[in-house]
């Protein structure tokens, strides 16, 4: 079984999001994400929707930097 699951530590453990059944000894691994980022503002990208030929150069250069800043949408 290969498997990702959202979850968080609550101070003792590591707590999953879902309910996924697992064996005793079964091996997992465990990808520590950074805290600092999960609380960064994300990106809007309703602020960039229908814009079509309107989007200027400077609004596509802010809207990728932006994408670069917060890798989670």
């Amino acid at each position: 079984m290969l498997i990702a699951v959202k979850g968080y530590y609550d101070g003792k453990q590591i707590v999953m999001d879902e309910d996924i059944k697992m064996a005793a000894g079964q091996r997992v691994i465990v990808t520590i994400l950074d805290a600092e980022k999960a609380h960064q503002k994300k990106v809007d990208l309703r602020k960039y929707m229908g814009r079509g030929e309107k989007m200027f150069h400077k609004d596509a250069q802010e809207y990728v930097k932006g994408l670069r800043n917060n890798d989670r949408v």
